[in-house]
Order: C-alpha cells, then sequence, then structure tokens
C-alpha cells in the first residue's frame, strides 16, 4: 500500500493538489490534496480514497480501471500496473499478442507429446542428470530451504544453465530477490498434468515452476506477477533459448516454462 500511496502523492503533486514528501504516508496533507479530485468520494475511509483517486488517474489516462469504487482488485491491480508502465515509460504498455510472440529454436526442442518428442527425451523419468544451480534459490513453498542443485534432463542440462547464467548476470541478486526469480518451484516430478490425463512436462524433467504462490495455475496476465513488464528480460533469457512460457503464449499457468514447443 505504501507504493500505492507515494504514486497517488506524485500524481496529486502534478495536479499541484499536494506540495508534500512523496513518503508513501497518507497523512492529512494527502488528504487533503485528494479533497480537490473531481469524482472522488470524500466520505470514503483513506485507504479506500487513495485506491479511489489510483482508478481515476488511470481512466483519465484512457486506462480501463472499472468502477471507481475504491476497491482494489484483479482489474484495478492490471490498470494500476498499466499506469506505473504510462508513468515510468512515457508511453502506454504495448499490447499483449501472444501470437506475436516468436521463440526461436536453436536446441531443437520437439512439440509435446509428439512422436518426435518420444524419440528425443525417451521414457519419462530417464536420462536424468542433477545440476548446480548459477544461483542460490529457495523452496518456494518452504523459504528457509535453499535449492542450490536440481534434477533435470540431461539434454536440456547445458541450456538451462546458461538461460539461468544470464538471469543472474542480467538482474543481480538484489533483483532477483526483488522479484521473486529464486522461488523455486521444482522441475522433475513424475506426475501427470494437473486435472489431465496425459503426462506433464516434468515428468521428462524438461519443465521448471517459478515463484507459483504469485503466478497460480488459471491465473491470466491481469493477475500473474510474470506477465510484468519487470520480467521482459526473464522472458527473454528462456526464449533465447527456445524455452517456452505457458502463460506468455497460452496466459495461464505463468510460473510454468519448458524446453517443449506447443502443437499449433
Amino acid at each position: 500500500m505504501k507504493q500505492t500511496v507515494r504514486t497517488a502523492q506524485t500524481l496529486l503533486n502534478e495536479r499541484g493538489l499536494y506540495n508534500g514528501s512523496i513518503d508513501g504516508i497518507a497523512g492529512p496533507i494527502t488528504l487533503a490534496g485528494m479533497a480537490g479530485v473531481e469524482g472522488l468520494n470524500q466520505r470514503w475511509p483513506k485507504n479506500r480514497q487513495i485506491i479511489g483517486f489510483i482508478q481515476i488517474a488511470a481512466s483519465e489516462c484512457g486506462i480501463d480501471a472499472g468502477p471507481i469504487d475504491g476497491l482494489w482488485g484483479p482489474r484495478t491491480q492490471a490498470a494500476y500496473d498499466e499506469l506505473i508502465y504510462l508513468i515510468e515509460n512515457g508511453k502506454p504498455q504495448p499490447a499483449w499478442r501472444p501470437d506475436e510472440i516468436v521463440v526461436p529454436n536453436p536446441n531443437r526442442w520437439p512439440v509435446q507429446h509428439s512422436n518426435e518428442f518420444m524419440e528425443f527425451f525417451g521414457e519419462r523419468g530417464t536420462s536424468l542428470k542433477t545440476i548446480d544451480l548459477p544461483y542460490e534459490m529457495k523452496l518456494a513453498w518452504q523459504l528457509r530451504t535453499k535449492v542450490r542443485r536440481t534434477t533435470c534432463h540431461e539434454k536440456v542440462a547445458d541450456s538451462l544453465i546458461s538461460v539461468l547464467q544470464k538471469v543472474k548476470e542480467i538482474y543481480g541478486e538484489r533483483e532477483i530477490q526483488r522479484l521473486k526469480l529464486n522461488y523455486f518451484g521444482g522441475c522433475f516430478n513424475n506426475r501427470p498434468i494437473r486435472n489431465g490425463s496425459l503426462w506433464s512436462m516434468h515428468a521428462w524433467a524438461i519443465a521448471l515452476d517459478f515463484d507459483p504462490d504469485r503466478n497460480q495455475l488459471r491465473w491470466g496476465r491481469d493477475k500473474a506477477s510474470f506477465a510484468h513488464p519487470d520480467y521482459d528480460h526473464w522472458w527473454r533469457c528462456w526464449e533465447d533459448e527456445g524455452w517456452i512460457s505457458l502463460g506468455r503464449k497460452r496466459n495461464f499457468d505463468w510460473m510454468h516454462v519448458q524446453a517443449a514447443r506447443l502443437p499449433e
């Protein structure tokens, strides 16, 4: 909430309604500034007023924030993310068109579950290799447990190391922690697809999950953290090696990335 208040204070300052510190504290000066915002219900509690003002500001910028109700849901979150992008970049966030995301295939990963796939990777649970991770991770569901190694299919091992090494070089330790790129959700898991009959790519140890709590299976880009522009370089690291994001290509299961192509 503190960052949201800072955003509100910045926007109020631009309107000439606030001359206090951009400190993230919704004090009397901030509330006095919001009293000058047309269309904002002054009888709401201060947190609701802050959210309502964010909704108004987003709507005035042509961003769909839904009704001005002062309530923070997925629609407001998506509008807030777009507003922040606009403030930081001076232009609207590019439209998300998954069909225009062209992922190269330098490692010639086959289409999942195809005959070529079976010939390439073999039986599930075979040809496994344990690798050292380029940076330390932690189990997403048990954060005190450090993860320094993982088991993957031997044919994806070098590519996986290369991806994570690039992530480390681009983001650095501080950003990796801030963005939770070290919240590890697992790789090898000999199980079927959730609620499905086909086997998961995890059963061949060619898929990994990251930060599952903030990128849940059925969440789309309006809620998933990995859909935010902060993660653009993260996805570029994977896609340069031909790995496929279900979130980027299908808009669900944003936690998941795999070394197999999707059927067209």
